[in-house]
């Protein structure tokens, strides 16, 4: 048996065991490694598939790999909730914009510049 993956309709990536000499192409009808379906905690679709996602790529598809790696279970929630922090820190800054908007005289503060990456230096041997 060898290991595969596939991209469900809804954008989900799950990981099977494939037998040897099957094709890629059938990995959608391989015996499922996980993850799990995430449905039954009722969160919104979109956020249910970047958290199956995140836990694929974690590699934590069996009982036994959550019970040893709760670490990464946590990480891959803070990265599936990372994008709606990000969003509401935009409706929090909106609406900043549009309250101080409405004072005499208000002057915005210029958005500050993004720093640049830091560059690494090499070691020479």
């Amino acid at each position: 048996m060898k290991q595969s993956s596939y991209v469900d309709e809804e954008g989900r990536l799950y990981a099977v065991l494939l037998p040897n000499g099957t094709g890629e192409e059938n990995a959608a009808k391989g015996l499922p490694l996980g993850p799990p379906s995430l449905e039954v905690l009722g969160l919104p679709e979109e956020v249910e598939i970047r958290l199956h996602n995140e836990l694929f790529s974690r590699q934590i598809f069996t009982t036994k790999d959550v019970r040893k790696r709760r670490i990464d279970v946590f990480g891959a929630l803070q990265a599936a909730f990372k994008v709606d922090t990000e969003r509401i820190v935009q409706i929090y800054l909106a609406q900043e914009v549009k309250s101080n908007a409405r004072r005499p005289g208000f002057k915005p503060l210029p958005t500050p510049p993004v720093a640049a990456p830091i560059k690494r230096r090499t070691r020479r041997r």
